[in-house]
């Protein structure tokens, strides 16, 4: 298997890695991107959750 990075012809294991890991990333972004369409309001509602950081922010203004 080969694989171009910047113009750089690549072959065996790395370029197998990194095809590997593009698929795999593509594949669950795509399924990211799914979820989304199906409930958009599932997505809302956890945009607009709390931060579980927040409570130890305490800004007084």
């Amino acid at each position: 298997m080969s694989f171009n990075i910047g113009g750089i012809h690549v072959n065996g294991i790395i370029a197998e890695i990194v095809q590997a890991n593009r698929n795999a990333n593509e594949q669950a972004l795509n399924q990211i991107i799914e979820e989304a369409k199906k409930d958009p309001a599932k997505t809302i509602r956890e945009i607009q959750q709390p931060s579980p950081f927040s409570q130890f922010l305490d800004i007084k203004v």
